[in-house]
């Protein structure tokens, strides 16, 4: 009996050997990168920076993963933990950052790419001989913070100046870097798909339309700042970066009503103005209304165009606002989601914005500066697309003043 059991612990230990024999993992000639496998058995992959004295961290990773869907986007996280790590920064210590690693056909991920702060650490060229070339997906790993902010300008010297436009006559092609507080809200944990636009007016807050964030948990939303391409699964100097707080106002109830339409979500991390990112000015007590409106303004983002089509790159359309009794007069069936904390406004032309543009910022000109006056709320729905030759309704921001001081975070 004695040595049967001795014969069969051996087999035991010999199928598990076997098992971890079997598994394959990838060559590469990256020195900041290392595959480990935890107590647990999960394998991952370890990521350190160049150097200490970093303080603002914007990694990009990519992997090459047999079988694996084509862009799917994954996320690193801080090593061993957040505390740790950022405790270990402080002290002089270099970062760490770790991908968390799913076999696939008996092999791990293999390495090929990793930048940090958009300068090529690693590019490790092999032709992975034993990875079957159909099927073969791309992993992206990203995590963005700042450790430590600079001294910078403040919010309000930096905010609402526009970049280069394009100079095409009449056009509405938003360049890169134009509207730099134009940013992309996106949700999910494994995977990620674009909701709602957001707009940066602090170095802690963006701003949206309550109806995009409502009741979602913080841990499955992020901010793509610099975001232009949405195409591209990473892009030079943009910067996801992921949320702490939620915030929506007490009269909003979930109900999608423009009157009390905004939100606000704080980043965990402070964030670098960049000619990528800045600022947009917010309306302020000091800035009257007019008492008929009349401003001509613009509204950029990423939704339907006129065909019905998603929007590779943002786009911006010139709005006029008029008074509420106009907008009331021409959309009868909307008079009760026009208030005294919504503002209306459209064009001749029948274009503004559309599904996928919630959250948007409608912006007119104050002192050569673009302010924020009101958020894509609603819009009049034609089949699956919009009716815009009736106004689109946003939530006046210039009624919200109070709430909003008192919740960013800067």
């Amino acid at each position: 009996m004695g040595m049967t059991i001795d014969w069969l612990t051996l087999l035991a230990l010999y199928l598990s050997a076997s098992t971890n024999w079997a598994l394959e993992i990838p060559q590469h000639n990256c020195s900041h990168f290392t595959y480990r496998q935890l107590p647990s058995g999960q394998w991952i992959g370890v990521f350190q920076a160049p150097k200490s004295g970093i303080l603002e961290f914007d990694w990009k990773v990519t992997f090459i993963i047999p079988g694996a869907p084509e862009g799917r986007m994954r996320f690193l996280q801080h090593f061993p933990n957040e505390e740790e790590n950022l405790a270990n920064i402080r002290n002089g210590g270099r970062a760490q950052v770790f991908a968390t690693l799913q076999e696939s056909d008996n092999k791990l991920p293999a390495l090929q790419i990793v930048t940090l702060n958009d300068e090529l650490l690693c590019r490790n060229i092999g032709t992975f001989p034993n990875y079957s070339s159909k099927n073969v997906g791309i992993d992206f790993a990203l995590l963005s913070w700042v450790v430590q902010q600079p001294q910078v300008r403040s919010d309000f010297e930096e905010c609402g100046q526009e970049g280069f436009a394009a100079t095409q006559h009449g056009g509405n092609l938003v360049t890169r870097g134009q509207y730099p507080w134009l940013a992309a809200l996106l949700e999910g944990t494994s995977s990620i798909n674009y909701i709602c636009v957001v707009s940066v007016i602090s170095k802690r807050t963006v701003i949206t339309a309550a109806h995009c964030i409502y009741d979602k948990p913080a841990s499955q939303l992020w901010v793509y700042l610099g975001r232009h391409d949405r195409n591209q699964k990473t892009e030079d100097g943009a910067k996801l970066v992921s949320v702490s707080n939620v915030l929506t106002p007490p009269q909003y109830s979930g109900n999608p009503l423009p009157d009390s339409d905004v939100g606000l979500l704080v980043l965990k991390h402070p964030i670098w103005y960049t000619r990528y990112i800045r600022p947009l000015c917010l309306w302020s007590s000091e800035l009257p209304v007019p008492p008929r409106e009349g401003d001509t303004g613009s509204v950029a983002g990423w939704g339907y165009d006129e065909s019905g089509l998603k929007t590779r790159y943002p786009k911006a359309v010139s709005v006029r606002l008029v008074p509420r009794d106009q907008c009331v007069t021409k959309m009868k069936k909307a008079q009760d989601f026009i208030t005294e904390r919504t503002v209306c406004a459209g064009n001749s032309e029948s274009q503004g914005p559309c599904f996928g543009d919630s959250g948007g910022a409608l912006i007119v000109l104050r002192n050569n500066r673009w302010v924020m006056r009101g958020i894509v709320s609603l819009s009049q729905s034609r089949g699956e697309n919009c009716d815009l030759s009736n106004y689109v309704i946003y939530c006046d921001v210039s009624q919200h003043l109070d709430w909003i001081e008192q919740n960013i975070v800067r």
